[in-house]
């Protein structure tokens, strides 16, 4: 489902006919990049549990390596935009 957008690019800037509906979805998706950070933190700690113990080849490792992998590149798409 395509989200229907609630501002209009100008040439220097943006406007939103509902200033306050915008400001409401901003906070969501700053909301949303704040817990993908939290979840890399967490992914990350699992992980070096792991290394620790000596289980970087477990499948559990692995799947963590890709979560990681997901939510870094997550991160990276909405900086290049804020």
């Amino acid at each position: 489902m395509k989200i229907q957008r609630l501002t209009t690019k100008r040439e220097k800037g943006y406007s939103a006919p509902d200033i306050q509906e915008a400001i409401d979805r901003l906070g969501r998706l700053e909301d949303l990049y704040e817990a993908l950070y939290a979840e890399q933190d967490r992914i990350t700690a699992d992980m070096e549990r792991l290394s620790q113990a000596g289980r970087t080849k477990s499948a559990t490792y692995r799947q963590l390596f890709a979560s990681k992998m997901n939510v870094t590149n997550l991160i990276s798409r909405m900086e290049i935009y804020m």
